[in-house]
């Protein structure tokens, strides 16, 4: 077994944990637990270079980082096209992701399950319409100690048993910015943060916090970059999500909230004096100014 060695004193945050579990797996992977999710590859590998707008429903993972973005979606504004070459990007994902799920659980003391790509249905205040709204996400991975004494022993008694841990490729960029980002204050065009926060909701794991880990695919020997957010960052953004859901399921344009929200420092995500932008709105949000 090469499972990661207990540690003399705890490690000071599930951040901390993570990484090096993370790396250890990567280091000594288990040969079975590499078959096994390089089997759940072929479908998403296929799938990044064959499929490129997925169906335009809100979802966890999309039309959440902005409260337009959500109208945009329910008023059924289709949202703009990813680039034709983007396949690759898609595809490095999926193998990383993969990868980093047999890394962990290679490297997982015994007492430490950890569950990938887990399908849930969502929390009782997502909006049942089947043709607007998914009804279920998928997260990335699960940690669940089933044991209080060796989670102690490698985390400390204070803890959360469980944590959500939610992987996201970067170029190096995005990755050192990720790990200077303040959760719940800087600008978060992507919707990291609301993802992780419906799935919390919908776990019942607010109280735990949650875990938005960075893979740097530009330098692939790097290491992981988990960020743990604070519960008050999540339950905030739970909230927001909610705010933004009931304003486009009522039909109420919320204007450009995310530059009024973040001013110059969304224009990287918005389009916006020369930005090119990362927003699949960001064309209908220009044509449709409010400020």
């Amino acid at each position: 077994m090469n499972t990661l060695t207990q540690p003399s004193k705890p490690y000071a945050s599930w951040s901390k944990f993570l990484t090096d579990l993370w790396m250890h797996g990567m280091c000594n992977m288990d040969e079975g637990k590499a078959q096994d999710h390089a089997r759940n590859l072929t479908k998403p590998l296929v799938e990044s270079f064959t499929r490129r707008n997925e169906a335009s429903n809100v979802r966890p993972s999309s039309f959440l980082a902005c409260a337009r973005q959500t109208y945009f979606s329910v008023q059924g504004h289709p949202s703009g096209d990813m680039p034709a070459n983007i396949g690759s990007t898609f595809a490095v994902g999926h193998l990383l992701h993969e990868f980093s799920f047999a890394a962990c659980r290679s490297a997982a003391p015994k007492e430490l399950d950890i569950a990938s790509e887990i399908n849930v249905d969502l929390p009782e205040w997502w909006p049942k319409d089947e043709t607007k709204f998914n009804q279920s996400g998928h997260i990335d991975m699960l940690c669940t100690w089933t044991d209080e004494a060796a989670k102690t022993a490698y985390l400390g008694p204070d803890a959360p048993m469980q944590m959500i841990v939610d992987f996201k490729t970067m170029g190096s960029f995005s990755y050192k910015k990720h790990g200077k980002t303040v959760w719940g204050e800087d600008p978060d065009g992507f919707g990291y943060l609301g993802q992780v926060a419906v799935y919390c909701d919908a776990l019942g794991l607010l109280d735990s916090g949650a875990i938005i880990a960075g893979i740097n695919r530009d330098q692939l020997t790097a290491k992981l970059l988990p960020r743990w957010i604070e519960p008050a960052a999540l339950r905030a953004e739970r909230d927001r999500v909610k705010m933004a859901i009931d304003m486009a399921v009522r039909g109420d344009d919320p204007g450009e909230e995310f530059l009024v929200r973040h001013d110059d420092d969304a224009h990287f995500f918005c389009g916006r004096n020369g930005k090119p932008g990362y927003c699949p709105f960001r064309d209908i949000c220009r044509e449709q100014p409010t400020r």
